[in-house]
């Protein structure tokens, strides 16, 4: 399909719809892409067909671009104008949640307002319809979207895009999630604030698309740059991973066989698909360590081990600490974006409080006190069993992400 002429863009301006959002919308358009079709097809921006209706001779389909939809990083939906001989509107359709629908309002009329097509978005989605009462069937789903789903889906990735946008990682990945898990809202169903597309910038599709990768590496780049993350998770093993009560000793009383607690293993993996950086902080042998994570397939999980056989020295000192923070390229200043989670008050939780680590203590074993015998032993957090901890580290994360919106300001 040949690119718009000039002339083909200017229309398309001069033709823009109006779009409705909701008073409290976050996010708004910021480019539109413009095709130009002249007989049925599939639409060049999205995989739906365009029909052309007896009296139709020309279609304008706008690709409009967002940086952000509350669940993901980009956003693409579309309007499409049908047009007669005389470049005038006789049909509207739009999209929403992957389809596309025609926009009519009562008995079939085009949705216009002051002879603009004018259309509504959808809270956080902007899947469009023509009505304000259009959007309300999925009102319960679309706030759920905006509130306890946002970032849910993280980098949009489409097939269009996909070699484009290779080489993104888990945490580009989780970065994103916080950044608009920080930004959930209740959404207004009041639709008061109105855009006029013709205020953002238009181009060819062809020239949106070559631009989009881009664009979405740029604003990766901009959050990363500002979103705080958790910049590594420290796991103690004896009762934190490693069930101690079913461990078998050879006569040089390394450990050559032991279970997992329930759940630990499920843990790693989650943490892993997250982006997360693992530290192995642990008190022991270190052949009894490789046997037992590597014989579970834990072991290539941690980008440090730091076990007191090799550091000659035990937790709570802080050695044991500072070698894993020194092993993933860290300083003592990222202490407070570290966490550490173990099972011993004294050698996990107060090694870590004394450094300025976030504290986890794990409950699960009752083979040692419960009970804090001195206030640095005292766990800024605590969990049952492994399985808690990926939902615990995303509260965390979610935490800094309100922190970092909304600092704290303090008097002079």
């Amino acid at each position: 399909m040949p690119s718009p002429s000039t002339a083909d863009i200017e229309l398309a301006r001069r033709l823009a719809p109006v779009i409705r959002f909701g008073d409290n919308e976050p996010f708004l358009p910021s480019r539109v892409g413009i095709s130009v079709l002249t007989a049925p097809g599939r639409s060049p921006s999205a995989t739906l067909d365009i029909t052309f209706e007896p009296g139709v001779a020309k279609v304008v389909e706008y690709a409009i671009w967002w940086d952000w939809d509350i669940q993901h990083l980009y956003e693409l939906e579309h309007i499409w104008l049908k047009l007669d001989a005389n470049d005038q509107v006789v049909g509207v359709e739009a999209s929403a949640h992957g389809g596309i629908f025609p926009m009519t309002i009562a008995e079939g009329a085009l949705p216009l307002e002051k002879g603009r097509v004018t259309l509504v978005s959808a809270p956080g989605k902007h899947a469009f319809s023509a009505t304000p009462e259009g959007q309300l069937p999925a009102a319960e789903i679309t706030s759920v979207s905006c509130q306890e789903l946002a970032g849910r889906g993280t980098i949009l990735i489409n097939d269009m895009f996909r070699d484009a946008l290779a080489g993104l990682t888990a945490e580009d990945h989780r970065v994103v999630k916080r950044y608009l898990q920080a930004r959930a809202f209740l959404p207004s169903f009041q639709f008061n604030q109105r855009f006029d597309l013709s205020t953002v910038e238009f181009s060819s599709w062809t020239d949106l698309a070559a631009w989009i990768p881009g664009r979405v590496k740029t604003v990766l780049e901009e959050v990363s740059a500002r979103q705080p993350l958790l910049k590594a998770v420290f796991l103690d093993s004896g009762d934190t991973l490693v069930n101690e009560a079913t461990e078998i000793f050879d006569d040089e009383g390394y450990v050559i066989e032991a279970g997992l607690i329930p759940g630990a293993l499920e843990m790693i993996n989650a943490l892993t698909r997250e982006g997360y950086r693992l530290a192995l902080v642990a008190d022991g042998r270190v052949r009894s360590f490789a046997t037992i994570l590597g014989g579970h397939g834990i072991e290539p999980h941690f980008e440090a081990q730091v076990i007191s056989e090799a550091e000659g020295c035990s937790k709570p000192d802080a050695r044991m600490f500072q070698k894993a923070i020194s092993s993933l390229g860290l300083s003592q200043s990222d202490a407070k974006d570290i966490v550490m989670v173990g099972n011993h008050l004294e050698r996990d939780i107060g090694g870590a409080n004394q450094l300025g680590i976030i504290s986890i203590w794990q409950s699960w074993s009752k083979k040692r006190t419960h009970i804090p015998e001195f206030d640095h032993e005292i766990p800024r957090y605590t969990i049952r069993t492994p399985g808690e901890l990926p939902a615990l580290l995303e509260e965390i994360e979610r935490q800094m992400a309100r922190c970092h919106m909304n600092p704290v300001k303090t008097s002079a």
